[in-house]
This record gives C-alpha cells, structure tokens and sequence, in this order.
C-alpha cells in the first residue's frame, strides 16, 4: 500500500454535497461518547461503506445512514471500527490484485473525503471544547499512509486534544512549523518499516529544535512490525521517541506529565 499515489494527489469528491449532509446528521444524531471505540464490525455495514469506496454510489450512504441510526451505530464507531477495516479490505484486494492501482487509489480517495467531512462536522458540532494540549501530528519522508493519520488526529480532537496535521518532508519545513508554532507534544505516524530511517531522521530534526524536553510518540502500523521484533521500547529508544505505541489513550498517559511540565516552561 505504500506505493500508492498519494491521497492528497487525487481528489475525488462525487455529490459533495451529499457526504456533508451524511456526515452532518451522523455526528449530530449519532455521536455518544469521546472514547477510542473498539469491536468487530457488522458484515452488512462495512459492505455499504466499501460499496461506496468502490463505487460513490450516494445510495450506500444513505442506507448506511439509516442503518446506523437503527443498529445505534456511533459516529466513533464508524471512525474507529469501520473505517480501518475497510482500508484493510481494499489494501488486501489490491495486494491479491482484485483491485489495480488506480481503483483502489480511487476508493481510498473516496474514505478520505468521507473521513474529513465527518471531522469538519465533529468541529462544527463541539466549537467551544477546547482541551490544554496542542499536538503536532506529522509523518517522515516517504511515508504515504495518510488515512490512518486522520482517523488518528479526529481520535485526538475527541478527546479534547488540538492536532496540527503537518504533511511535511523537508527537515526546513519541519524547522518552520517548530519555530512559528508551540507544541505540547510531537505524535509521528509511519506504516512501516520502510520508513524507519526516516522516522529517525524526523525526530533527531525534532529534538534539535524544539528541545530534548519536548514529548515524542512514534505510532502507526510500524510499531506493530516492529515491535515483533525488538519490542516497542527498544523500537522508541532506536528511534529516539520517549514512547513507541499505536494506542492513544496510553500516549496521551505517556505524554500528560510532561505536557504540563513542556507547557509551563
């Protein structure tokens, strides 16, 4: 799945219209709680959500809809259960080569535009909730999974944490964001091992200019490679992360001490 184009590079938006209206309604009529949801999803349900990747079909949303209303199916649900289980449905037909490139880059594309219509809904429906952590997500180079990034950073805003997504490669870029802006905490995001030395790389450019106090948490599919292999504090001390985790209630646990500390400088 890495070699996919990036999802940023293709911009597919059928009836844009109608994935507002859905994504409105579902996080107004639909959204219970801020916990990080787990479970298996409904057979039914995640078929109607890859229909729609497939297809953009505005039918499979709408049944969807009304299906979640009736089965008490969460906005966070969605997100946290559904969501990843249709990526890893697309990226395993496209490795069987059921899908080619071009189709499931198209499908990703469509979650995407779904996943940010439901994050701009989540900020409409809670302006006014401001959490006192500022965390800048970001990704080394080469890195190209930028679905899972979303889903973590609408986790994040649920739970009372402000995200600044940085899609950034260049080690100036990154230098620019540090500067201009203040941070609680760094979150990194990879997929893999492919991306391991430049993980390294983005950190080192992390603690050179923003302080060794500063918080970093490496995350993402990596850390369950990985961490197979050395295990997750060895893959964090490699990497020069305090923490190395894809749970985020266990990074925001990690980071809580020294935020207030970092912040209070």
């Amino acid at each position: 799945m890495d070699s996919l184009i990036h999802m940023n590079e293709f911009r597919h938006r059928p009836g844009e219209a109608v994935l507002t209206n859905f994504a409105l309604r579902v996080v107004s009529e639909l959204t219970r709680t801020n916990r990080i949801e787990t479970g298996t999803p409904h057979s039914d349900l995640l078929d109607l959500l890859i229909r729609h990747a497939k297809t953009g079909e505005q039918a499979a949303l709408s049944e969807l809809s009304g299906e979640m209303q009736h089965r008490a199916i969460s906005a966070e649900q969605m997100i946290d259960v559904y969501f990843p289980a249709a990526i890893d449905w697309i990226g395993a037909e496209w490795h069987e080569c059921e899908m080619d490139i071009l189709q499931t880059s198209i499908a990703l594309s469509r979650l995407q535009c779904l996943l940010r219509e439901l994050g701009r809904a989540w900020v409409s429906d809670r302006m006014g909730r401001k959490g006192g952590a500022c965390v800048l997500l970001t990704l080394p180079a080469g890195e190209q999974h930028t679905l899972g990034t979303m889903i973590a950073a609408n986790q994040l805003r649920r739970m009372g944490v402000s995200v600044k997504v940085a899609l950034v490669s260049k080690p100036a870029e990154m230098r620019r964001i540090l500067r201009e802006n203040r941070f609680s905490a760094v979150f990194l995001s990879s997929s893999n091992r492919s991306c391991l030395a430049s993980c390294g790389d983005l950190i080192k450019t992390i603690r050179d200019n923003s302080g060794q106090g500063m918080p970093v948490v490496c995350g993402g599919g990596i850390v369950s490679e990985m961490g197979q292999e050395m295990g997750s504090v060895e893959l964090a001390r490699q990497l020069g992360a305090g923490l190395a985790t894809s749970n985020i209630p266990e990074a925001l646990a990690f980071v809580g001490g020294q935020v207030k500390q970092y912040a209070a400088e």
